[in-house]
Order: structure tokens, then sequence, then C-alpha cells
């Protein structure tokens, strides 16, 4: 028994000496849930694909906020819904009318408590553009990767509480996102994060009516540098910011206002033609830029470490500038020595010039205005020639925007065209009795930019860089005249084009030159003023060096011009890839019997014109077959005297529409005293009045909404003649009986209804 014993033992030390590794090695461990791109992926695809376009209160945007509240339960998250209603005032320099809109939505909130209450927010918008717009890459793409993320946060231990929103309304102009922060607490925030439009290369967006904190952009850009992802930085030109009064590109901008650090990413570059359109679908989001972007955003919220929670202040002049993949921040305080560096220095010049009296003689005044005359007069001529070739062909290929597939070419053709009429009109201007001293040319550049300077650095100071810039090229050109020189100055102003030509603010610019063609041509001979002064100061110090140029590029000016003028006609307006936008549109006019009304911001293509025997134009009716309209109106008006009406409409619908429209025009003035809850008067801006605002002879107010929708409308109306209500009530079009099939065309399909009374 006891060898029995021995042995025993024996065989259990052997046992855990050989079988207890292997044992350990079986047990099961808790492995890190990683980021899976095809889950967000998938996410994405439901959104755009099961549930579709999202517009802001839309039974698609509900459906929406019902499946992401769904899977955040799932990950374990506190979930709860932030209803609103907002009224926007439109102001839109491209559309000046007295509209006054409600939009109507939700945000989704969820919260994951932590060790501590300091708190990192992640954001995204699960809205899309219009009834028309799945939204897929605008922005399913940024809420699957936050619903994926919702899972992996939910199973890591973590210090600080996260929060994740769900916008709504972000396309009605950040609306969600300003409705938050205006009833949020934020003094636990230390920092935002907010995703639209996920793809690659990454725009880091610090733009908004003030910038992310430069500590913020630095640590940032090290983490986006580390993961090996492309990028490029937005910095807040002017220009560049959405409508000026919004602030920014996405809801991050928000938070900016409100002093909480906040960051966008998105797309960097200007959007193709998907944007905001039907064609923004499932195919348009690439798997591997998502596989990319969630273990970023991963590595961020770990890796970024702020100071402090809570709103605060920070230096938002600074200036950013970036080589490749590095970014370099200059202070405020750098940029405030480096302006009064370069004022004195300037100072300094201006003294030594006037001293010199021999080349300076003030009893030549008229002399020397005569000069300036005549070289603002070359500037005009110059912008406006340089756009000669532009409205020739929007004549012969009966287009208005000729450059909307390439508009960076639009800004090289007209820099090429601009550059070749200088050289030609150079020529010219050596037989005209100009002013022949040197340092008037430069006093006149000087002076200019001195003035534009001061007076940009004073509304604010990041703003004035570009022109500082220059004013320093042109006191070096003091030192160095030299035409290259000349024409580095305006860089900044050159690159500010070039991100503008390169964002989808693009179209809109575009719109604006056309729109105001006098004030354009003024602001842009105004820019090229300083360049034509500084161009004559080299003339008079360097002679020879003119003639040669001028002689050298007398043939390849005129070769420029010549194919410039030509290229313009073989580039194609629209493409695949940037498509012209066009409505199809079935309408009813009350009882009337249906139409279908073809409609573009441009003219229609020739070949869809002659398909249906119809001129070039941007309009094209065509009847339609006899089917019931998607409701019916009732209106009733009873008067109360004192030139007062009670206004009621009944509107039956068949299903729910995507916009009600109700436009009040009167010769006289008019008021609106009483209203239901189409638009809650207590939510009006003080400023804001329900009354005609007079335009183009006549006064009218444009009241919309979007849904949920009520049958019924009741209003009182005060005014000192006859009212006309008209009544648009805009429908998807689910399945088109007229469809257009053409490779460069973008389509929106709807039902319109309209009805038109007065009293």
């Amino acid at each position: 028994m006891k060898g029995l014993k021995i042995f025993t033992i024996f065989q259990v030390m052997l046992f855990f000496l050989f079988a207890g590794p292997s044992m350990t090695q079986a047990q099961p461990q808790t492995k890190e849930v990683e980021f899976n791109a095809g889950n967000a992926y998938e996410h994405a695809r439901y959104l755009s694909e099961k549930i579709g376009p999202r517009p802001a209160g839309s039974k698609g945007e509900q459906k929406a906020a019902q499946y992401i509240r769904y899977i955040l339960e799932q990950a374990g998250w506190k979930v709860k819904e932030q209803p609103f209603s907002k009224v926007i005032v439109q102001n839109d320099p491209l559309n000046p009318e007295n509209r006054i809109t409600i939009i109507n939505s939700q945000n989704i909130i969820a919260e994951l408590p932590g060790q501590i209450s300091e708190t990192v927010l992640l954001g995204a918008h699960y809205d899309s553009a219009d009834s028309s717009a799945p939204g897929a890459v605008d922005n399913a793409s940024g809420v699957g990767v936050l619903l994926e993320l919702a899972k992996i946060l939910g199973n890591k231990p973590h210090r600080e509480t996260y929060q994740l929103i769900f916008f709504g309304a972000e396309e009605a102009g950040l609306v969600g996102s300003e409705y938050y922060v205006s009833q949020a607490d934020l003094s636990a925030v230390r920092w935002m994060i907010n995703l639209d439009m996920v793809g690659t290369p990454l725009e880091v967006d610090i733009a908004g009516k003030t910038s992310s904190p430069p500590e913020l952009v630095r640590q940032v850009v090290k983490v986006v540098n580390q993961e090996g992802v492309p990028f490029h930085l937005s910095r807040d030109f002017l220009v560049m910011t959405r409508g000026g009064t919004q602030g920014g590109n996405s809801d991050f901008s928000s938070f900016l206002d409100h002093g909480i650090p906040s960051i966008g990413f998105g797309i960097s570059g200007r959007p193709e033609g998907y944007f905001h359109r039907p064609e923004d679908q499932i195919d348009k989001l690439p798997l591997q830029d998502i596989d990319r972007i969630g273990p970023l955003i991963l590595e961020l919220i770990k890796s970024v470490q702020l100071p402090s929670a809570g709103p605060q202040n920070w230096d938002s002049s600074y200036l950013t500038f970036q080589l490749g993949s590095h970014v370099f921040i200059l202070p405020t305080m750098g940029l405030r020595l480096l302006f009064v560096i370069i004022l004195f220095f300037t100072g300094y010049l201006l003294v030594r010039v006037f001293i010199n009296k021999k080349r300076v003689n003030a009893k030549n005044i008229g002399y020397y205005l005569l000069g300036i005359l005549s070289l603002a007069g070359l500037a005009v001529g110059v912008v406006s020639l340089s756009g000669a070739g532009e409205i020739l062909y929007q004549k012969i290929k009966e287009t208005e925007i000729l450059w909307f597939a390439y508009p960076g070419l639009f800004l090289v053709i007209r820099f090429l065209l601009g550059l070749s009429l200088i050289l030609l009109a150079m020529r010219i201007l050596k037989k005209i009795p100009l002013p022949r001293s040197e340092n008037f040319y430069w006093l006149a550049a000087t002076g200019s930019l001195l003035l534009i300077t001061t007076f940009l650095a004073l509304y604010r100071l990041d703003i004035a860089y570009p022109f500082l810039f220059w004013l320093l090229c042109i006191d070096l050109l003091y030192f160095w005249p030299n035409l290259l020189l000349v024409l580095i100055a305006p860089y900044f102003i050159y690159h500010i084009h070039w991100e503008l030509l390169n964002s989808h603010q693009w179209s809109s610019f575009y719109e604006i030159l056309h729109l105001y063609p006098i004030l354009s041509t003024l602001v842009y001979s105004g820019l090229l003023m300083p360049i034509l002064f500084s161009g004559m100061y080299v003339v008079f110090r360097r002679p020879k060096h003119i003639k040669l140029i001028l002689k050298i590029t007398k043939v390849p000016a005129f070769v420029t011009i010549i194919l410039s003028l030509i290229l313009i006609g073989f580039i194609p307006s629209y493409t695949r890839a940037y498509p012209q936008t066009i409505r199809v549109q079935k309408e009813w006019a009350g009882n009337q019997t249906a139409q279908y009304h073809i409609v573009s911001h441009d003219f229609i293509p020739k070949d869809i014109s002659k398909g249906f025997n119809q001129r070039p134009s941007k309009n094209i009716y065509l009847s339609a077959q006899a089917d019931k309209p998607p409701m019916s109106l009732e209106g009733v008006v009873v008067d109360k005297g004192s030139r007062s009406f009670n206004l009621s409409l009944k509107m039956n619908y068949v299903r729910e529409p995507y916009r009600v429209q109700i436009k009040l025009t009167s010769s006289k003035p008019f008021y609106i005293t009483q209203m239901d809850d189409f638009l809650p008067i207590n939510k009006l801006p003080r400023k804001v009045k329900l009354e005609g605002k007079e335009r183009k002879g006549q006064y009218e107010l444009i009241l919309e909404r979007t849904p949920p929708q009520k049958p019924v409308l009741q209003w009182t109306i005060e005014g000192e003649s006859t009212v006309q209500v008209t009544t648009e009530i805009s429908f998807p079009d689910l399945k088109p009986n007229l469809t257009l099939e053409k490779s460069n065309l973008s389509v929106d399909y709807l039902e319109i209804y309209r009805s038109e009374f007065q009293f």
C-alpha cells in the first residue's frame, strides 16, 4: 500500500508538471473587443438602404432614431431622446426672401458613466439633406462608426465618462447641436470630437466662428500621424464658414462657440457630386476608410489629454501652416509681434522714400492721380476681359455654370489669362505718359496694402495675415525688384481661393460672383491694383530686364490667351462625378390635371429638351397622366371686420408630406396676430415679427415647417389690402412615372401640390 501511495503521488506530480501549463492555456481569457469595420458598415447600410432618406422631422429620421437607440441600449448605454423645435429665420444673400421655418427633430443622447464625471463627448448627425438623399456617406457613415465604438467602449474599463450624441437637423444649419449646447450643463465636458462624412484623406476641421484650441490641434495631429492616416488641416477662412451665421461646417462648431475644445473629422477636399444628392449611396463608402477611422478615434480617446473641463477661453486667432504631415502653429502673440515688426519696417521704408525729395515730387499730385486712374482702368479691363471668354461660352454652350466639374481650372485659367493680358498691356503702357517715378508706384502698392492690412487686423488679426505677407513682399521688393516676387506676394490669396474651390462652398461662391458681377469686378480689380503698382515699380527699376521679358513673352502671351479661350469650349460643365442637378416635379394646382415640371438651376441639356420637343431653357412643362393628387385642401376665410380675417386651412393628406410652405403676399403691409402651433410664436426671436416685408414692390412672408404636420391650420391676419395665400406641399415621388436617365445628371423626383386663393 505504501508503494501504491508513493506511485500515486508521483503520478499527480507528473500531471501538474506537464499537464498544468496546457490546462492554464485552455482556460478562457477576456479578449479585448476590437473595432469591426464590417459592423459599422452594416449600420450605415441599414440607415441608408433600409430606412433611406432621413430629413429633419420625417418618419425616416424617427425610424433612424429608434434604430440608434436600440443599438445603444443593447451595448449597455443609458439613452434618452431630446426632442426640439427651432425657428430658423432665413439669412441667405443668394435668396433674400422673408422666410421663417420651424424645424422639428430630436437628439439621441447616450451616456456611459466612468469613475469620474469629466466627460469625453463624441457626436455625429443622423439626418440626411432632403427627401431624396439616402445619406450613406453624409452621415450614416459617422453614425455607423459611433455605434460600433459604443459596443467597444462599453466593454472597456474607463476612468472618464463617455457621452455619444446623435444630432438631428444638422443639415438645416447645425440645429440639433445648437439646441444641445443651449440646454446642457457643459461644466464636466473635457473635449468633443465629431464625425461627419467618414473617409480619407481625412479633413481635420478646426473651423467655426472660433478655432479649436492649439493644444488640442497639436495632440490630434500627433495621433493622426502616428496612425499613418493622410490628412488635411482645415482653417476657418472668412469665406469658408457656412453662411457666417451658423459658423463652421458641422456640429462641433456649436461646441467651440460655447468654449468647449472640439474638433471635426470628415473627408478632405470637395466632395463628389453625390454630396446631398440621391447618389449618396452605400457604394460611395469604402470599407477600408471605416477600418482606418474607427481605430483612430479609439486612439484619440485614449491619448488626448487636456488639463481641464468645462467652457474655457483660449488663443483662437493663431495661424496654422501645413507642410506634408507637419503642422506649424503661430500663436496670436507671435502674429502680433510679426505684425508690429512688419509695420515698423514698412514705416521706416515710407519715411526713407519721403525723405528722398528728388524722387518724390508732391507738386505733381495730379499727374500721380492720373497714373493711379490709368492703372485702375487697366485692372478693371483685365478682370473684365479675363471673364469675357466665360460669358461668350455661356451663350454658345447655353449653360451658366461652366466650371462646376472642374473649379480648379477656373482659377488656373483666370490667372493665366490675367497674367497674359497684363504682359500685353505693359507694352501699351510704355507708350502712355505715366509717372516715371518708380517710388511712386512702390508707395501706391505699399499704401493700399497697409490700409487693407490695418483694417482687417482691427477686425480679426488672423484674417489679415494674407495681406501682411503681401505687404512684407512689397517691402522686400524695394531692395530686390523682381517680377517673381510680385507674383509670389499674393500667395495666400491664391491659397484661400484654392481651398474654397476644393470645398463644397465652391458653387455658392461661383453663384455669388455671377449674382453681383459689378461688385465682384470691383473687388478683384482692387486686389489686382497692388500687383500692377508693384509691377510698374519693377519696370522702372529694371527697364532692361523688363524689355527682355516683354520681348520673350509676347508670343507666349498671345498663344496662352487663344488656347485658354479654346480650352474653355472643350471643358465639360458636368461629368459623372459632378453631375447637373435636375428636379422632376409632378405638380397639381388645386383640382386641375397634373403636369410634369422639369426644372434646373442651369439650362436643361439639349438632348433632353429636344426629346420633349422643347427649346433649351431652365424649365420644361409636360402633361401628365390623370393620377389623383396626394392630398386635398379646403380654405375658409371669415371676415372679422376692421380689416381682420380668420384663415382656416384643412389639409387632407394621403401620406405625410416632406414640407409645407405657405406664402402670403399683398400690395400693402399685413400682420399675423394669432397662430396655432404651425409656428410657435413664443419661439420667435424678439426682432422677428410675423409680418409682410417689402420685396420687389410687394409685401411677402413665407412660413414653412418640417413634419410632423397637423391637418388643420387656423390663423388671424390683419391687412390693408387683398392678401394672396399660396400653399405648396412637397412629397417625395417614390415611384416616378417619368424618369431621366443620363450619366451626367442627378435627378430629384418630387410631387408638389399647390393651391392659391385671395381674401
